[in-house]
């Protein structure tokens, strides 16, 4: 059994694709979301119908609106080549299946096809993916032994879950030791309800004979019961033959008439066949003798004409010359034209050699290298070019910011240092603060005052002039900072990069408004503070030199002299900072120019493998690169166009010698092309003007010996006809024909009035049978009344019987009610019959456990020796003799395996790898042994990612042995399993699916 091709409507992300002749051994290649699970399901879904909405399945429907489902091409032995189609319709698709003879089926005959094998089914056997390799890696070592011989019986882990199941529930039932489960607490409490039943029996003697009374009862109703049933349904019969007796009769009557008739043979509208015969033969008759008449005239007047031999024999070929004048003059023009070309094509290669100040011979420029590779080198080149511009820009915006930074870090440090007090006037002050109440105090605290005073106004008169030039110098570098930032900005937009180019005016914008938003503390305003300070501090002195204050403004100036000390040490390590920061900047445009250095040399070698030299840093590669492709792609078209002019002019020689050969042929001395061409339409005109009379008359000619032949066959025909009505009514002549045709009309008219007599009989649904019997016993209406009187007796008599089993039940009820036994009872055979039902339940769970067992040792003893004796095979070639027997050991439920120096294994004690390569032998021995006749073809989804390299391999050389004898789909997304096999047995899937029409990718 082979697909031979698979068209899918629509089914998940694929629409309207086709693979077409699939090969005995098909790889379906493709990355994840590629489609190759999909194309799994579809095969499946073709062949057993698409997946219910209730299933845990995906359905795969289209989302793009495309029609649901498609169609393959299956060769079997049997029915040969088939087409089963599948779309959307019931819960599964609706199925058509159209044979090789052109038999149309569906359903049923799908099922013939396939031999009664299911989805599951053949998933078990035929179909199988990492998912049955990964259950492995889920199993105890108890159980992988158990799995495995599931697997080489049945093909899946089923038979396992079966059985663990079925003894899960019979445990859970009964146990012959146990006390918890459910029948051996129900065994135990019946025993114990018997126990009570029989104690309260004594009591109630007499209820025994009114049971057995009441049973007595119930059974005569039932017998009385089913005879008025018995004598109702007599009734309803007898009257319905009664109603239909009339009927009866007169078929009989009809039925002796017809005897009475012999039998005829009439074909069916005889009469009026033969009436429709006469009709038409007669104006046929008179039609062919008039055509006769007119043949025979046009023969007499049929003339025929001599024409030039030479036009005659070679028509064909002077008018295939002069039809291509226009062919001629279009070579002209396209030899004027390729001339053109050539010549404009020498200008632009001038043009290129002028802008590159080159003059290189033009077979030379071939050997230059403008290959794709150098372009692309170019590219890089170019694009790292304009990263270190950028580089450029950022290091010099960052240079700038730096620079300014560290600048105002130093001017805030020597302001700071020029504020503390020198180390002998902060001895001096100390040293008097402790001396409160000495009288030099004052005029040390006035000094050293004045003494800050001077020198804050020095420092002010250094800060108005540093600030006039910081001021100035800082103008100067901001513009240069934002005209650089905006040149760059137009070189990113000219060069294309619009997003660069937008960043960098950005940052020119904020950087510009940044500047005057974002002013650092102004040194000279905090000069002037400080100045001021000093000179009231002075005057506040001078003020209060009588009062017994000066001890606390000795500690005030120790604590502003400490303040600023603390300040000092913050400032000194924020410079020490921004000082590492500007170093790291000066490494930076090191590195930047050690950058630019390797690209200018990159950018001479490439200009100097052009033999061009390197004009510097500012020179466009691409340009040149370009202007080097439109040299030598002028040059190959200069080529070209003179090659075309060679052939061109060749062509025209040889029609137009063909022209002149005809026209001396004819004696013509034509001294141009188009001459010739003139010469011969007149020729050719003539003898067609003069074959015109000829030809019409021998087409009329044939017209009407046409007709003749035509009526002739008609006239034939009719008298055939009526021939055959003839013998149809086994008549020689008309009148007897008729006469028959009177016999059979009358005896259709009876034959009508039978059957509907039969019709109504028949509705009257009594069997034929009964009817016959009824005829036979002569029923009348003395019958009827007889069965109503038996029937009335009946009914009395059940009457009496109902009033006396009420008796009795009433006489049970009251002994029930006065004591326990009835509830006992009651309570003894719910009991019993809950018991029963889960005692049933049990027995059929232990039926099937036994019949699973039964046919586990038939296929153990059948088999699986022949699967095992293949497996083997199959796994020695895997290991490459590493192992070379799987044995089943002597209790028939473990699978051990046998190395190569005899010692043997069980398959928990094997690699997880050796464990898979055991399951996969299996699975393909089981799927040789199953349908061997036509096999149906495997399907794998790459059920081999597990091996090693070696074994994959060898995996892969099994497959193409396999493949000889049936097809084998195999899907991966591995390229290292891709390459082992040949291209042609490989289909690219791309990502995501192309939507093309009826389009095959093969080795994309």
């Amino acid at each position: 059994m082979i697909i031979k091709d698979l068209h899918v409507y629509g089914y998940g992300k694929i629409e309207n694709e086709r693979f077409s002749e699939l090969g005995q051994l098909q790889v379906f290649f493709g990355e994840n979301e590629s489609g190759k699970s999909t194309i799994m399901s579809f095969m499946h879904g073709i062949l057993f119908g698409f997946p219910t909405r209730v299933q845990n399945e995906p359905r795969y429907e289209p989302k793009m609106h495309a029609k649901y489902g498609g169609r393959l091409t299956l060769i079997t032995k049997k029915h040969r080549e088939i087409v089963i189609e599948r779309v959307k319709g019931k819960a599964t698709g609706d199925v058509s299946i159209t044979f090789e003879d052109g038999r149309v089926g569906g359903e049923e005959e799908l099922n013939d096809i396939l031999l009664g094998v299911d989805k599951n089914y053949y998933q078990a056997i035929f179909s199988f993916d990492l998912q049955g390799l990964q259950g492995l890696q889920t199993l105890s070592e108890g159980t992988m032994s158990k799995y495995l011989l599931s697997a080489g019986l049945v093909g899946n882990d089923k038979l396992l879950e079966a059985e663990t199941k079925l003894q899960k529930e019979l445990d859970r039932l009964f146990k012959p030791s146990g006390q918890k489960p459910l029948l051996n607490v129900r065994i135990k409490d019946l025993k114990e309800l018997q126990k009570k039943v029989k104690a309260s029996e004594e009591e109630q003697q007499s209820y025994t004979a009114f049971l057995h009374e009441e049973t007595e009862l119930k059974e005569r109703l039932a017998e009385i019961t089913k005879a008025i049933q018995a004598i109702e349904e007599n009734l309803v019969n007898v009257g319905t033959f009664l109603r239909i007796k009339p009927l009866i009769e007169e078929q009989g009557k009809i039925e002796s008439e017809l005897r009475e008739i012999k039998d005829v043979s009439f074909p069916v509208d005889g009469l009026k066949r033969l009436e429709q015969l006469q009709a038409i033969g007669m104006p046929i008759k008179a039609q062919l003798s008039a055509l006769t008449e007119k043949l025979n005239k046009l023969e007499e007047n049929l003339i025929e004409s001599e024409i030039n031999p030479f036009i005659t024999e070679h028509k064909e070929q002077i008018e295939h010359a002069v039809d291509q004048g226009t062919l001629l003059e279009k070579l002209e023009v396209d030899m004027r034209r390729a001339e053109h070309e050539r010549l404009m094509e020498e200008k632009n290669i001038e043009k290129v050699k002028r802008e590159l100040f080159l003059d290189e011979p033009d077979a030379e420029i071939s050997k230059l290298d403008i290959s794709t590779y150098m372009k692309e080198k170019v590219k890089r080149t170019e694009r790292d070019k304009h990263q270190l511009q950028n580089d450029k820009m950022q290091l010099d915006e960052k240079y700038g910011l730096q620079k300014v930074s560290l600048e105002t870090t130093e001017a805030r440090l020597k302001e700071i240092e020029a504020q503390l007090m020198p180390e002998e006037k902060r001895s001096k002050l100390e040293s008097s603060y402790n001396k409160q109440h000495n009288s030099e105090f004052k005029a040390v605290k006035s000094l050293i005052l004045d003494e800050q005073i001077l020198e804050l106004e020095k420092q002010l008169a250094l800060q108005k002039k540093k600030k006039a030039y910081d001021r100035n110098r800082s103008r100067i570098m901001n513009g240069s900072i934002v005209a650089l930032l905006c040149l760059g900005a137009l070189s990113c937009y000219f060069s294309d990069q619009l997003l660069l180019s937008m960043i960098l005016l950005a940052a020119a914008v904020l950087f510009a408004i940044s500047r005057h938003l974002f002013k650092g503390e102004d040194i000279l305003s905090g000069h002037i503070r400080q100045l001021d300070d000093a000179k009231r501090k002075r005057e506040e002195l001078g003020s209060e030199a009588h009062q017994d204050s000066d001890g606390e403004s000795m500690q005030r100036l120790l604590e502003l002299d400490d303040r600023l000390q603390r300040q000092y040490e913050t400032e000194r390590a924020k410079y020490e900072e921004r000082e590492e920061a500007f170093e790291s900047t000066i490494q930076e445009f090191a590195a930047w120019e050690a950058r630019r250095d390797k690209l200018a040399k990159e950018m001479k070698s490439i200009l100097s493998e052009w033999g061009m030299s390197f004009p510097g840093m500012e020179i466009n590669l691409e340009s040149v690169f370009d202007m080097l492709g439109n040299w030598k792609g002028a040059v190959e078209r200069k080529f070209e166009t003179i090659e075309r002019h060679r052939y061109l002019h060749e062509e025209f020689d040889g029609k137009a010698k063909i022209l002149f050969h005809f026209a001396h042929n004819l004696d013509f001395e034509p001294s141009t092309w188009r001459e010739a061409i003139g010469l011969l339409k007149r020729e050719l005109n003539d003898a067609v003007e003069f074959s015109v009379q000829r030809t019409q008359r021998v087409q009329e000619r044939s017209h009407l010996r046409n007709e003749i032949e035509q009526l002739t066959r008609e006239k034939d025909y009719l008298a055939a006809e009526m021939e055959q009505l003839f013998g149809l009514a086994k008549v020689n002549d008309e009148e007897e024909y008729r006469h028959h045709a009177a016999l059979s009309e009358k005896k259709g008219s009876l034959t009508n009035q039978l059957g509907l007599f039969a019709v109504q009989i028949e509705q009257s649904r009594m069997l034929p049978e009964r009817i016959r019997t009824y005829a036979k016993q002569q029923i009348t209406s003395y019958t009827l009344e007889e069965l109503e009187r038996k029937l009335k007796d009946a009914a009395n008599a059940k009457s009496a019987l109902m009033e006396k089993l009420t008796d009795t039940k009433h006489q049970i009820k009251r002994l029930e009610a006065s004591g326990v036994y009835d509830d006992l009872l009651h309570r003894f055979y719910e009991e019993k019959a809950a018991f029963n039902e889960e005692a049933k339940e049990w027995a059929k769970l232990a039926i099937s456990k036994r019949l699973l067992n039964k046919t586990l040792d038939r296929y153990k003893r059948e088999r699986l020796p022949k699967v095992i004796a293949d497996a083997e095979r199959h796994f020695a070639f895997l290991t490459n003799g590493c192992y070379s027997n799987i044995i089943l050991d002597h209790s028939g439920e473990k699978i051990l395996v046998q190395r190569s120096d005899g010692l043997r294994f069980g398959v928990e004690e094997v690699s997880r790898g050796t464990a898979e390569q055991i399951y996969v032998s299996l699975r393909l021995a089981l799927a040789e042994h199953t349908f061997d006749n036509d096999p149906f073809p495997l399907i794998i989804d790459d059920g081999f990612v597990n091996f090693d390299a070696k074994r994959t391999k060898r995996m892969l050389e099994l497959l193409k042995k396999i493949s000889r004898k049936r097809q084998i789909f195999f899907f991966t997304c591995h390229h290292h399993v891709m390459e082992n096999f040949e291209e042609k047995d490989v289909i690219h899937l791309s990502s995501p699916i192309l939507n093309t029409d009826d389009l095959i990718i093969r080795g994309i």
